[in-house]
């Protein structure tokens, strides 16, 4: 493990994902969005390497930017988390304007696939690298009311599965992890009622892709990882 960049690094997925490599010594590089203003990460106070700069992710120059910036940074990047999404849900297909539905796109996969595609020439050269995608259990489990965000978590599960094949034998693994509902404030917000001791942490989530990231699973490519809690 030497440097990964994780999309969406800043939310309450990413933060923790981003948070769990550097305390385990790998450089992490965040993308922010232009104009954030949000809260970033602090230093990790180990001498690990963080870098949190401005791109916009969502088109071909600004993750080719990023992952340039992060590459000359840190020598290489040779694991790329995307954590970077959205949602919207509470209507049926026919119901979803078609703006809505690009939102989902360009959140979910559009940024996914444009990171992918950017990084892995530089993981060939190097002959190793380790690409975690989250997708979703809706994606896996079609629900009423979700079509959109499904659909384009269902793309991310495509992409893997595609870019899994696509490096065999070129010391690169792709995966996808399906959560079901993360335990985050905003969820809790939206769902003051729900048994939250069924829902899965974002440590939980970051420890497997401290795992995937690891040498130790260098045979594990091509996976969709259902963490589904309780529920």
């Amino acid at each position: 493990m030497n440097t990964a960049i994780v999309t969406g690094g800043t939310g309450a997925l990413g933060r923790v994902v981003a948070s769990v490599l550097l305390n385990n010594g790998v450089g992490v590089a965040i993308p922010l969005r232009p104009g954030f203003r949000g809260e970033t990460l602090p230093p990790p106070g180990n001498n690990v390497p963080l870098l949190q700069s401005e791109s916009d992710i969502t088109t071909e120059s600004g993750a080719s930017a990023f992952v340039r910036e992060a590459a000359e940074r840190f020598g290489g990047v040779g694991i790329l988390v995307n954590c970077a999404g959205g949602y919207a849900g509470g209507e049926k297909i026919g119901e979803v304007s078609s703006a809505t539905f690009e939102e989902m796109l360009t959140a979910n996969l559009r940024t996914a696939f444009l990171m992918c595609g950017t990084v892995l020439p530089l993981m060939r050269k190097a002959g190793h690298g380790r690409i975690i995608s989250i997708a979703a259990m809706t994606a896996l489990a079609p629900a009423a009311s979700r079509g959109a965000y499904a659909i384009a978590k269902r793309g991310v599960i495509t992409l893997t599965e595609t870019i899994a094949e696509e490096v065999k034998g070129t010391g690169i693994t792709a995966n996808a992890i399906a959560p079901s509902i993360i335990d985050t404030p905003a969820n809790r917000a939206s769902m003051p009622a729900a048994d939250v001791s069924r829902w899965v942490t974002p440590e939980e989530i970051a420890a497997l892709v401290l795992f995937l990231c690891s040498r130790d699973a260098r045979s594990v490519s091509g996976n969709v990882l259902k963490v589904y809690g309780g529920v």
